[in-house]
């Protein structure tokens, strides 16, 4: 039993500790300030993922935010990315230029944060009859993760260049997740794939061959961009500007630690699409990526987009379409 002597200075101790808690909690809250209670992250697996691979991995958010349910969700198309922002299952995303812009065009109200990256994607078939869009049969399937992803709009323009009718191909499109684009082209089951890194480079690996580049119709604008719905960043401002700038962070370490990039990748196999740390260091040492942040390609892509139907209107100016962030910039 205590005694009487030391219960005053027990009483003392424990109004310190209680204080100290009290001002403990009141400085996380403080920090927390302005965010929102969960936030879901929606993209699709793959090497343009690595950045938010890198945020995930070193918790960078949950650090500044300790009070906010992080959560990181792997989609298969930009489709599935609009779809999960759509229904509120995730409020920022990661998705090609022409899935956003269907979504704009419907009436979301998101709008672009910052891009993603520049990188060369390629129709490959593995084939040899296969060289060009002509040699492509009405049973020869082309698979491409969803109907109105990015390769899906460069594979139409080039139909429109080579063929004379950017819907030629329409037909010979199937929709099918990267992972299993891969596995179908290898085993036959389609005559090409159009997705991405690394797949497309396990592809020609295994006796695949080029017959597009996504730079070829459209030139190298961006493959990706980081998207917010226009209410949430209008609810959420500094915690929108803070998530902005930690992408840029994000991307800045990429681009200058390709060895530890690559072992995040490797390491959560799911978001990187799978593959060795070599793999993935020799797949960020390539002069084709480049992580360019500014948005490019979105007023090309959405004139295209209304020029075939796939839209009903475009953008008077890219400032229609993205949030202060990087209102002015790009094209």
């Amino acid at each position: 039993m205590m005694s009487k002597r030391y219960r005053p200075l027990a009483f003392v101790l424990v109004l310190l500790v209680l204080f100290l808690s009290a001002c403990g909690n009141s400085a996380n809250a403080g920090s927390d300030k302005g965010a929102p209670s969960s936030f879901t992250i929606v993209y699709q697996p793959g090497l343009g993922s690595v950045t938010f691979i890198t945020l995930k991995l070193q918790k960078t958010l949950s650090k500044q935010f300790p009070h906010t349910d992080f959560q990181w969700k792997i989609v298969n198309s930009g489709s599935a990315v609009r779809e999960a922002i759509i229904s509120n299952q995730g409020q920022l995303g990661a998705l090609g230029i022409s899935p956003f812009l269907v979504g704009w065009d419907h009436g979301m109200d998101w709008k672009v944060l910052l891009a993603t990256s520049l990188n060369d994607t390629w129709l490959v078939a593995k084939n040899p009859r296969i060289k060009s869009l002509k040699d492509f049969g009405p049973n020869d399937k082309i698979g491409v993760v969803a109907p109105d992803a990015q390769q899906a709009i460069v594979l139409r323009k080039a139909a429109e260049q080579q063929l004379g009718n950017a819907h030629a191909l329409d037909k010979n499109l199937v929709a099918i997740g990267s992972v299993d684009g891969e596995q179908a082209l290898l085993s036959g089951q389609i005559a090409a794939n159009f997705s991405g890194s690394p797949f497309q480079e396990r592809e020609v690996a295994a006796g695949g061959h080029i017959v597009l580049h996504t730079t070829q119709p459209f030139g190298p604008v961006g493959t990706g961009l980081i998207v917010l719905p226009q209410s949430f960043y209008n609810q959420y401002p500094e915690f929108s500007k803070t998530v902005y700038k930690d992408l840029l962070g994000a991307t800045t370490y990429v681009t200058n630690h390709h060895q530890e990039a690559a072992q995040y990748l490797a390491q959560d196999a799911g978001s990187g699409g799978s593959g060795s740390v070599k793999q993935f260091k020799d797949l960020l040492d390539s002069k084709s990526l480049s992580f360019e942040t500014t948005p490019s390609g979105l007023i090309a892509y959405a004139t295209f987009m209304k020029s075939i139907g796939l839209i009903s209107k475009a953008p008077g100016s890219v400032n229609d379409l993205e949030l202060p962030t990087v209102a002015g910039t790009g094209s």
